[in-house]
């Protein structure tokens, strides 16, 4: 038996260290996995949505669908362009820190290569 709160996501208030597009792919994988018709998807995302991202999602008007919630949420909470290209120059500037073990410093730049939009493989 699975338990519930270990697995829902956990709610988005829109502040700047949050990840929105990480945030909203656990999201879809979560409302994916349960199964939920349109209405219950655009219920729930309404009920994740909390302080300022709260206030701007009531400020939108009538969305009525999944399909509009989502794009909504890109054009606000996407990662905007310029933290790609920050991203990207990272990746060729970046070395281990002494205190950093080898798997936080992969998973780090894995995370870099997502940000703007590489594809890679793992190795084995």
């Amino acid at each position: 038996m699975t338990d519930e709160k270990a697995i829902t996501p956990r709610t988005f208030s829109g502040t700047a260290s949050e990840d929105g597009d990480t945030w909203m792919r656990y999201f879809q994988y979560y409302r994916d996995f349960r199964g939920y018709d349109d209405a219950r998807q655009l219920s729930l995302f309404k009920v994740m949505l909390t302080g300022n991202a709260a206030l701007w999602f009531d400020s939108l008007g009538e969305v009525t669908t999944t399909v509009d919630a989502n794009s909504e949420f890109d054009r606000r909470y996407k990662m905007p362009d310029i933290i790609k290209y920050k991203s990207a120059k990272e990746i060729f500037s970046r070395r281990q820190r002494e205190d950093e073990s080898a798997d936080d410093y992969i998973s780090y730049m894995r995370k870099l290569a997502k940000n703007v939009d590489i594809t890679y493989s793992t190795p084995y």
